[in-house]
């Protein structure tokens, strides 16, 4: 099969355009592994989440990531109603070159709503797709000859529940957090064929980030979205806390979340592999591949111009 150059003008190797004819299929696999039944819907602190934490560890072995101790766990607490409950964030590093020190966290979070009245949630598009593209981040990253920054890929925990895994790493992070120029959250991006539209919150968070948007071609229709723009479960979406961003966006780090808007399936049983376009789930990665190669070639004073101070 002839592979054709998808965005040759980003990309320093030819072999890049016969990446995503790859991907698309370890796309849907890893969706596929996660949202199976057998991991019970990952709901936070049960056996499921476990399996999912053991399938994660291994991708992030397989693809030559570090861990930044003994393992990829980084175990956590938080108080939910009157108890203490525990999560397990799994973190890995890919070293940059000229910016070894600076840091882009890319998240998404792994946890999903378990079983419920007897049925289970797998969670496909949320959020087994958002780990997906991040694992095929990682290995497309890994394709250059070295990134100029740093990468923390992060496998959230109880985000479900109270964005619990971000915000422990945000308040403990394995770094030092002036160090972190940027958050790229990963969170439902599997279904939006229907208007074959993929919409990105916090682009002003960053100079000329909507510019570039707005000037560039994708293979999706790249959509930028403000606070409370957006339906999701019969309920306006609340952008800015969405998901695991919030807790950046907080401490003054310039984010950027992918996700797609509400379909019918969201948080219902019906969220499952096969109800994922691959034609769709290809075009969106090829387009937030895009994007976060751009986002590595920018300078760091691109980045630390734009970081809130408190």
């Amino acid at each position: 099969m002839l592979c054709r150059v998808v965005f040759s003008a980003l990309f320093l190797f030819s072999t890049v355009a016969c990446f995503f004819l790859q991907a698309q299929s370890a796309l849907l696999d890893d969706i596929q592994q996660l949202s199976d039944d057998r991991m019970s819907g990952r709901e936070t602190a049960t056996q499921g989440s476990e399996l999912a934490r053991n399938y994660i560890q291994q991708r992030f072995s397989d693809l030559g990531l570090t861990a930044l101790k003994d393992n990829f766990r980084h175990p956590f607490s938080y108080r939910s109603g009157f108890s203490d409950k525990h999560g397990i964030n799994l973190i890995a590093e890919l070293k940059g070159c000229s910016q070894a020190d600076t840091y882009i966290v890319m998240t998404a979070h792994y946890d999903h709503l378990g079983i419920v009245a007897g049925k289970i949630y797998n969670g496909a598009d949320d959020n087994a797709s958002g780990v997906a593209a991040m694992l095929a981040l990682a290995e497309l990253l890994k394709t250059q000859s070295c990134p100029r920054y740093s990468y923390l890929f992060v496998a959230t925990d109880a985000e479900e529940i109270g964005l619990y895994g971000a915000k422990a790493f945000v308040a403990s992070p394995p770094v030092a957090i002036q160090q972190v120029v940027l958050n790229i959250n990963l969170d439902m991006l599997s279904r939006g064929e229907r208007a074959n539209q993929l919409y990105l919150y916090g682009a002003f968070s960053l100079p000329g980030m909507a510019d570039y948007v707005k000037t560039q071609q994708f293979a999706v229709k790249l959509k930028l979205r403000k606070r409370g723009q957006g339906l999701r479960g019969k309920h306006q979406l609340d952008w800015a806390n969405a998901s695991d961003h919030a807790p950046f966006r907080r401490a003054g780090i310039p984010f950027l979340f992918f996700g797609v808007d509400s379909h019918k399936d969201y948080h219902t049983p019906q969220d499952d592999w096969q109800r994922i376009n691959p034609a769709y789930l290809q075009r969106m990665f090829e387009s937030l591949s895009q994007v976060v190669v751009w986002l590595d070639q920018q300078p760091p004073e691109w980045y630390q111009a734009a970081r809130k101070t408190k």
